[in-house]
This record gives C-alpha cells, structure tokens and sequence, in this order.
C-alpha cells in the first residue's frame, strides 16, 4: 500500500499533466478543488470528444479527493483508497488523451490545446 504522500506527489504530479501549476506539499482538499477546476474548463473545450471524456473523468476524481479531504485525520485506509482510486481515474483520463491526435499524443500536456 502507498504511503498517503506518495499518492498525494502522484496526483499533485498527474494533474500537471492537465494544466494545473505545480503545487508544493499539496492537500486532500487543493488537490480536489484543482481537480474541479480542470475538470470545468475541460468540460467547455471545443477540442474533441477525447477533452470532454477527460473532463468526466476529472470530475470523478475531484469527487474522490473530496471524500478522502472529509475523512482525513481519521482513516487512513479509507482516505488511502480514495485517493488511489483518483489516482486510477486520472491515470485513465491522461491515456484517453494520450490516445488522440495533437499535443497529447506527442507527450505534450492536452491543457494547452484546450485554452
């Protein structure tokens, strides 16, 4: 099992993938408000089926990070799933962009495309 900061470094390190900034010793609950915020641009993009499918995968993420931020301090199994389950949904949002044509398909962060 990871260790709570290995997932949070992991998330913190996949969202960048998607636009968001770098963030130092990112939070359960920064992480899920960035999540959010990707997600809502993603949504409105103009860019393709694969940006919008992402940005639902997004959301899903978000609403996990939002449950392991309410549980935080308390159980750490259950905070620990959470946060690898947004680990998953990312992991899959980042190959589904991985797999059209464009900045993503050349390693290149998708966000920029979509602004």
């Amino acid at each position: 099992m990871r260790r709570r900061d290995d997932l949070l470094a992991q998330l913190a390190a996949l969202l960048v993938y998607f636009g968001a900034d770098l963030l130092e010793d990112p939070g359960t609950g920064e992480l899920a408000r960035t999540a959010a915020v990707l997600a809502g641009e993603y949504l409105v993009s103009d860019r393709g089926e694969e940006v919008r499918r992402a940005a639902v995968l997004l959301k899903e993420a978000a609403a996990e990070l939002h449950a392991a931020d309410r549980f935080r301090g308390t159980l750490l199994p259950v905070v620990n799933r959470h946060l690898r389950c947004a680990v998953a949904l990312l992991v899959r949002a980042r190959a589904g962009l991985g797999t059209a044509a464009g900045p993503a398909a050349a390693g290149r962060p998708h966000a920029g495309a979509i602004r």
